[in-house]
């Protein structure tokens, strides 16, 4: 395999898994179909320069070069969908710079149509494909002091420069305009992106250039290639890891809310059995096996917020049984057992908790002075996951056992009277 091809895999099959993984997501808003349209034409466009492509488009249509205008093409496009994507989300203002209105709707598709027209006008004049020293198809070398092939080529280079630039300016803009830490890095990897890929109509059009003077071309053929090859790979894998941001961020908090729901369970099903009985048969038809739930991935967010909420629920149920008195004492055994900060206040809680549910199993009368409440709970479903995992730790430690006895035997609640 040519060493250029090898070099084009690089960024070609990443491109792939990113637009399989954004078509099976299933893109709702035309932001997110917008930015998928144009990662599909990228990819189109990236596969159209494997040696093996090209061979396989050669000998189905008998052209040579069959494969070398659909692919420009699909790169102008390409470029052109990326600047009005990243047009579209920037953030408004009530007064924007005057160069906004040449990146419009109106003005890119007339930019486009006008170079498409030129780059198909001057294509059927260009000279063959040569092969170069690796056995590849080397279209731009062929067109070296060619003036048709010279314009095809200027012509998609512009098309490509002229939307890239901008793009730059409009990357900036946004991470400029957004309190969104994601959002920004995103935009600031996508500018890289932009300006790596802007510098490549400046390398392709100093060759051409260099056909038409007395200057010799500083570098061979194969190191020519071979930069133009890193020039668009950096390009493209800026553009993979700056659209994959958020989507990385994403993978990592369902990452997390499956740990969170993993590590609640025990204490969940012990807890949830003091809620009404129908919400426990409901829920016991709802949630998987423990062994299905590590294996099942669809709604983390939704399975563990009802489980913090169960579990919130049932502290409420809870409370008639935990007096003032086990509040406290379950603070001074925490801290008995070498427990201190926020291990000892998750502690106490554990063991407010454990006693509740024996009493209320039990039976035993309700407490009569009682907390305000025996979880630390916030608006916040992850940072509620963590401190119920370290809650759910100690509810389990075999070192708070004992703990949970003594105060289960010392904090007898005196029934309430009417």
């Amino acid at each position: 395999m040519p060493r250029d091809d090898i070099i084009d895999l690089i960024t070609i099959v990443p491109l792939w898994v990113v637009v399989a993984v954004r078509i099976y997501n299933r893109p709702t808003t035309p932001g997110q179909r917008s930015f998928l349209a144009m990662l599909l034409a990228l990819t189109i466009g990236a596969t159209l320069r494997l040696g093996v492509v090209e061979d396989l488009l050669a000998d189905l249509t008998g052209i040579k070069d069959a494969a070398v205008l659909p692919k420009h093409l699909i790169v102008m496009l390409a470029s052109t969908l990326l600047l009005g994507w990243v047009e579209s989300v920037v953030p408004p203002r009530e007064k924007e710079p005057a160069w906004r209105r040449w990146v419009g709707f109106k003005p890119r598709m007339a930019a486009l149509t006008v170079f498409s027209i030129a780059a198909i006008a001057a294509f059927p004049f260009a000279e063959p494909a040569v092969i170069a020293p690796d056995g590849s198809r080397d279209f731009a070398s062929a067109q070296y002091g060619d003036v048709a092939g010279t314009v095809h080529l200027t012509v998609y280079l512009l098309s490509i420069g002229s939307a890239l630039v901008p793009s730059i300016l409009l990357y900036l803009t946004v991470a400029g305009r957004t309190d969104d830490r994601l959002l920004k890095l995103c935009m600031r990897l996508m500018a890289l992106g932009a300006t790596v890929g802007a510098f490549y109509p400046v390398y392709r059009i100093s060759f051409l250039v260099c056909g038409f003077t007395g200057w010799t071309y500083p570098l061979s053929e194969g190191e020519f290639q071979l930069g133009g090859s890193v020039i668009q790979g950096v390009t493209i894998l800026f553009v993979i890891v700056g659209s994959s941001v958020r989507a990385v961020d994403a993978v990592l908090r369902a990452v997390r809310q499956r740990r969170g729901l993993i590590a609640l369970r025990h204490l969940w099903e012990e807890l949830v059995s003091v809620l009404p009985p129908d919400v426990v048969v409901r829920r016991l038809k709802e949630v998987p096996s423990a062994k299905e739930e590590r294996h099942r991935i669809r709604d983390l967010y939704g399975r563990l917020d009802q489980r913090v909420v169960d579990i919130s629920d049932a502290s409420h149920e809870l409370l008639l049984w935990v007096g003032e008195d086990l509040h406290r004492d379950a603070l001074i055994e925490a801290r008995a057992a070498g427990l201190h900060g926020a291990d000892a206040r998750a502690a106490r809680e554990a063991l407010c908790l454990r006693v509740a549910r024996k009493k209320a199993v039990d039976f035993e009368p309700y407490a009569i002075r009682r907390p305000g409440t025996v979880l630390s709970l916030r608006n916040d479903l992850l940072l509620n996951s963590v401190w119920l995992t370290r809650v759910a730790h100690h509810y389990t430690s075999p070192a708070l056992a004992d703990a949970a006895d003594r105060l289960a035997s010392a904090n007898a609640p005196q029934e309430v009277t009417a």
